[in-house]
């Protein structure tokens, strides 16, 4: 990785940068950078070509540069969530799909989302309404990220007792029949990072888009990978802090080792049941030195520093649905 996307952040938006705003403001910022990305090696895991941990490592070094944090969210996603997937669909092969070339630098760039979130399901798969019927997609999602930039959503359905999923083009068109909402937004934390609130009725989907036939369980394992993650990103995010602050270079320095003995003896493509091993993951104590080091009460109040903080506070109830399942198999 001699030549990497990292250093180009030093400049980033300036008149003599060799990656100004202007063209990210033009193609967007995940899209603008996935080239770099392809050529750093940032989707070598999802091909098969490195370990888990090598992909974690190089997310986590992108999160230490200004915007990086943004950047390396985009990537996790795609690569755990899309390419989770993907790895666990009909096609499981790089090259044997054309969504494939979302991980295989082809130019212009591909640019994969997943849509799970929808209003009132909270967080239960089971509560998800979008189904298809007679190859015409029904429903909405809510919370679709990189959907903003995206070509393709992987959309999880409802069909009686399973969720299947289907790749689902993004329709680009301004008045498209079938699309009733379609709206491009961005969070406070990780702000260049882009998601889309879509909703559909009878979209006309072909008989070969399902990927899936049963998300199930498999949203776990993917839900475990990002927030696996996490550690990743926020080991990134405090290691210029961790240079003024001993006690913060020491829980970073006991996070990463946590980090490299959980994740080296990974082999492959990581499964549930080798990922709930090491959950909840143990960002916390590093999260807490943080806001002693910045004299505030709780990490919720970190947003007030840096609103990128909110993501590792942030829980939902997958999360809490995760931690009461640790708790249920430690005790059987």
């Amino acid at each position: 990785m001699d030549e990497s996307p990292y250093h180009l952040f030093a400049n980033y938006g300036e008149k003599d940068s060799i990656f100004p705003k202007t063209v990210v403001e033009k193609n967007g910022f995940y899209r603008s950078w996935k080239p770099y990305l392809f050529a750093s090696g940032f989707y070598d895991f999802i091909l098969g070509k490195e370990s888990y941990f090598e992909f974690q490592n190089k997310i986590s070094t992108l999160a230490e540069e200004p915007n990086g944090v943004s950047l390396a969210l985009s990537c996790m996603v795609e690569v755990n969530v899309a390419g989770g997937i993907l790895l666990h669909s009909k096609y499981p092969n790089p090259g044997s799909h054309f969504v494939w070339d979302a991980f295989l630098g082809v130019t212009p760039p591909i640019i994969l989302s997943v849509g799970v979130s929808e209003p009132g399901f909270e967080g239960k798969i089971k509560k998800l309404q979008s189904s298809v019927t007679s190859e015409k997609l029904t429903g909405i999602k809510s919370f679709v990220t990189n959907g903003g930039e995206a070509n393709y959503i992987f959309w999880v359905t409802k069909k009686e007792n399973v969720n299947p999923v289907y790749i689902v083009p993004i329709p680009k068109e301004t008045n498209h029949p079938c699309v009733v909402t379609k709206e491009s937004f961005h969070t406070d934390f990780t702000p260049l990072v882009s998601h889309l609130k879509i909703q559909v009725k009878d979209l006309p989907i072909s008989s070969g888009s399902i990927l899936i036939d049963d998300y199930g369980e498999l949203g776990l394992e993917l839900r475990l990978k990002e927030l696996c993650s996490l550690v990743s990103l926020l080991i990134g995010k405090t290691k210029v802090l961790s240079t003024y602050d001993s006690d913060l270079n020491l829980e970073r320095n006991k996070l990463i080792q946590w980090k490299e003995s959980f994740l080296h003896g990974f082999d492959g493509n990581p499964i549930k049941e080798k990922l709930l091993e090491g959950f909840p993951y143990p960002i916390l104590p590093l999260l807490l030195t943080v806001t002693r080091y910045y004299q505030l009460e709780k990490p919720e109040d970190l947003k007030t520093i840096d609103p990128d903080w909110q993501l590792f506070v942030w829980e939902d109830s997958l999360t809490k649905y995760l931690t009461q399942l640790k708790k249920r198999n430690q005790t059987s």
